[in-house]
């Protein structure tokens, strides 16, 4: 009441009064701002939710209403034909959209999110299962998904930057796909509301909005665990026009010494084969892994494998591949064959490009700024603010 009245006198002192009071059942929309949308699971069998609030579920397709509740408590949703099984519920559509309120914590697989969950159907018969939220609020937990809360606030500074600035680029050239980020190692960790911190909600507050961008475009900014001493072109990993600063490799003295910095595994000569596709009756026994050319980060580009009946050659590349990026941790190696054995000695771990997360680690604990940090890692950026960039002109495209 108190407030009715207070709202009152103000209208009539001529003051232009905005509505607070929100519909029944869902707050009013916070503010205009990007959005992601981060598929959390793919090709699920089923998944079960929670929502300890009201939510209302709409065809993805038309926005019509198929459904409304003040709660739902452990709800199975299956992919059925044509469209999916909510509860005993059979709906036609083939992907919805759960509208819950801004502050309402969601459990997906027990799992807590906020935003607005999407499940569709795939072509396969299975679920895809994006969460969708304002990309600042999505920052706060991927960020610590990736590193620890307890850094130097200058390096999780450095961090929100270029995780902003590759999310915002993935959100302009993917308008057309169904989904902007996954939630695993293929783009940016991601794991809900449980990975949200205070410092590292301070750390995306501060630098709220702010991206880097080259010749008045924002550029495919990314990041990896430790370089090994040395970044790496991005053009030497992805179809990127070679000779962009930003880009470029740069010397990291930063990292050296550090977790991932160095590692080493070794496999069995026929683990190693069959991982690579070939087999012993092809090859024969072993005689010789060598790598035969490298790049100016000192990577490897090129190997050789000899044995009794043949050799092989294959790229660095195809050989992280096959053996996979957490055994073969970077491209930054020395192989060995001893005593039946291929034995790899590296330095770094992840591709290379872009932000060294240890490296920045190391910097900001020598007392080096944020933008200190991403100057030195992306050398000739400009850090700018995302609204007015390309794809991000006006609150009508964001």
């Amino acid at each position: 009441m108190r407030l009715l009245r207070a709202l009152r006198a103000l209208a009539m002192t001529g003051v232009v009064v905005l509505s607070l009071v929100a519909p029944v059942g869902l707050a009013v929309p916070a503010p205009v701002e990007p959005t992601v949308r981060v598929a959390i699971l793919q090709e699920a069998e089923s998944i079960r939710l929670t929502v300890p609030g009201p939510c209302r579920l709409k065809d993805q397709a038309t926005g019509a209403l198929l459904a409304e509740w003040p709660e739902l408590k452990w709800q199975e949703i299956r992919p059925s034909n044509p469209g999916l099984l909510w509860g005993r519920q059979e709906l036609p559509a083939s992907g919805v959209v759960l509208d819950v309120n801004p502050d309402t914590i969601f459990r997906v697989n027990a799992r807590p999110y906020r935003g607005e969950l999407i499940v569709q159907r795939t072509a396969g018969g299975r679920l895809l299962v994006i969460v969708r939220l304002p990309l600042e609020e999505y920052l706060v937990g991927a960020l610590t998904s990736e590193v620890s809360a307890g850094w130097p606030l200058e390096a999780l500074k450095a961090h929100a930057v270029v995780s902003r600035t590759m999310v915002a680029h993935r959100i302009w050239i993917r308008k057309a796909q169904e989904f902007d980020m996954t939630s695993d190692t293929s783009t940016h960790l991601y794991h809900g509301v449980a990975a949200e911190r205070s410092r590292t909600r301070q750390a995306v507050e501060a630098t709220r909005g702010q991206v880097l961008a080259y010749d008045g475009e924002l550029f495919s900014a990314t990041f990896h665990a430790n370089c090994g001493g040395h970044t790496e072109d991005a053009a030497e990993i992805w179809d990127v026009k070679r000779g962009i600063p930003p880009l470029q490799g740069v010397e990291d003295p930063y990292c050296r010494n550090l977790k991932h910095y160095r590692w080493r595994t070794s496999l069995g000569e026929e683990e190693f084969l069959l991982l690579l596709g070939a087999t012993p009756a092809q090859l024969g026994s072993l005689q010789k892994v060598s790598v035969t050319q490298r790049n100016a980060s000192g990577r490897v580009r090129g190997l050789q494998i000899r044995g009794g009946r043949g050799k092989a050659t294959l790229t660095g590349r195809q050989l992280r591949e096959r053996l996979g990026a957490n055994r073969l941790r970077s491209l930054n190696f020395t192989v060995s064959l001893n005593s039946g054995r291929v034995a790899f000695d590296g330095l770094g771990w992840g591709h290379g490009v872009g932000l060294c997360q240890w490296g920045a680690f190391g910097m900001a604990r020598q007392g080096k700024t944020a933008e200190e940090i991403v100057q030195f890692y992306f050398p000739g950026a400009q850090r700018r603010a995302l609204k007015g960039l390309p794809g991000f002109v006006s609150v009508n495209n964001i």
